[in-house]
């Protein structure tokens, strides 16, 4: 058992996310309110920049709301069909905070129990620099999991991730959280929140998108 031919488990969830501290990224735009991936970026940045109380005047958005924009398309170019996940969400509380990307995937359950919870929660170590930490993560919705956390260095330089894995028998789910990110001060405020966010992910039937 390898994991190398998994496929979405037949069944969905749902993430009941506050929208003062994450918004979601679409996998695709058909169906939403938007034209294409920049017209949901700049809607994003702006209600960014109204929750840090800036006025949106013609200066700041050319100057500072159209990068802020640039930086979510280019966000998603990189996430969308590269990342194996089935959702996607920024923690930005407001402008001044570097939006970081976590992904929540929900795969059909594969191998046993032990089995699923030593791949996802090490899944990425192999640029690992220092030992993962792994503790057990209580949630009421998806019961027990694994919670582990690393540092380690890539291409961009050094990083640190956290992996979040449970173990649905029922809606036939092996449901991985991840989050790597680049700026370690970022990082320390953006996992207690997604402690919250994990613990507000609940399996449902079919697919409830």
């Amino acid at each position: 058992m390898t994991f190398e031919t998994r496929t979405s488990t037949p069944n969905w969830f749902t993430v009941d996310h506050d929208d003062a501290l994450w918004f979601p990224m679409p996998l695709s735009i058909t169906g939403t309110r938007w034209a294409d991936v920049a017209e949901w970026a700049f809607d994003s940045a702006c209600d960014r920049f109204l929750r840090g109380g800036r006025e949106l005047n013609k200066k700041v958005v050319k100057k500072e709301v159209l990068p802020f924009a640039e930086t979510l398309v280019a966000a998603h170019s990189s996430a969308v069909g590269k990342i194996g996940a089935h959702k996607f969400f920024f923690h930005c509380p407001d402008y001044t905070k570097l939006p970081v990307l976590i992904s929540i995937a929900a795969w059909k359950r594969d191998g046993t129990r032990e089995e699923a919870l030593q791949h996802y929660a090490y899944w990425g170590t192999k640029s690992a620099t220092s030992a993962p930490v792994a503790e057990w993560f209580e949630t009421e919705a998806l019961g027990t999991g694994v919670k582990a956390q690393w540092t380690g260095v890539t291409g961009p330089g050094p990083y640190d991730q956290v992996n979040y894995i449970f173990r649905d028998d029922t809606y036939d789910a092996d449901v991985h959280v991840f989050l790597t990110a680049w700026d370690h001060d970022r990082y320390l405020e953006v996992v207690p929140d997604l402690d919250q966010l994990v613990r507000a992910i609940r399996c449902v039937p079919g697919d409830a998108s």
